[in-house]
């Protein structure tokens, strides 16, 4: 059965990145840099040239008044791609006044909001059951593709995954590339069965765990341990705040 108001929220989602943007404004900016020096955006500094040097980065002022040949160089910047996993346990859903599942889509909005900032890619992974197939959405830019992934989300119901649905849902990915961010939005209730698939991925790529924290429901069971390495962060935050604000501050503190 839907959450309570999970209709109305869904009739939102159009108008959820619009506030998001709002929110974030400022907080994407310097992000995600390239460690690589180069043809980019961000002036580093005025050095001197060296033999190999590109001519074409030559200061040709500069070097005029010093007499010395001075090469301007850049931080070149870099396309960041983020991963949404989304646990579909039933308790995910479960909440008075937010669920946890509410508090992942608020997530998933100010993901979407921020990397369509940035131009960057947003995907999407959502383990099915015996009788829900997984959900998977390559990452894509722009606000359509955003809003797609969002309302595709809103539209999951609960499932019961396991570690073959988990492999279902991540397929090959991982084993390629590298730096990529994959966010993982769960209770820790459907995660059995993720850690050992997850430590590959981790060794390639920076894996963060957001976790909610439910204080006004101090009955809700500890959930096994997932088993997740060392590598993987957590984040725990009070499913009461407001997880735009604090995913903002997050993000403008190194988070992303």
């Amino acid at each position: 059965m839907a959450p309570k108001g999970w209709q109305r929220f869904v009739s939102r989602l159009r108008r959820l990145p619009l506030r998001l943007r709002r929110v974030l404004r400022g907080g994407t900016e310097g992000l995600h840099v390239s460690k690589v020096k180069g043809a980019g955006l961000t002036f580093v500094e005025n050095r001197p040239y060296v033999p190999g040097d590109d001519p074409r980065a030559i200061n040709w002022p500069l070097t005029a008044r010093t007499g010395e040949p001075i090469i301007k160089t850049f931080q070149s910047s870099r396309e960041l791609i983020v991963w949404l996993v989304v646990d579909p346990s039933p308790s995910m859903f479960l909440g008075d006044p937010v669920s946890p599942i509410r508090w992942a889509l608020e997530i998933a909005g100010a993901a979407q909001a921020t990397t369509a900032a940035g131009k960057d890619r947003l995907g999407l992974l959502v383990p099915g059951d015996a009788d829900t197939p997984a959900l998977r959405l390559a990452p894509r830019r722009g606000r359509v593709a955003g809003l797609h992934l969002l309302e595709a989300l809103a539209q999951r119901g609960p499932a019961i995954p396991t570690e073959a649905s988990w492999q279902e849902a991540l397929g090959h990915w991982g084993e390629r590339g590298r730096g990529h961010r994959l966010w993982i939005l769960s209770n820790g209730a459907g995660l059995q069965g993720l850690g050992p698939l997850i430590k590959p991925i981790a060794a390639r790529h920076r894996v963060i765990w957001f976790r909610p924290e439910q204080p006004h429901y101090r009955h809700m069971p500890n959930w096994p341990d997932p088993g997740f390495p060392a590598t993987v962060e957590l984040q725990h935050w009070n499913i009461m705040e407001d997880p735009v604000t604090r995913l903002g501050t997050w993000l403008r503190t190194g988070g992303a």
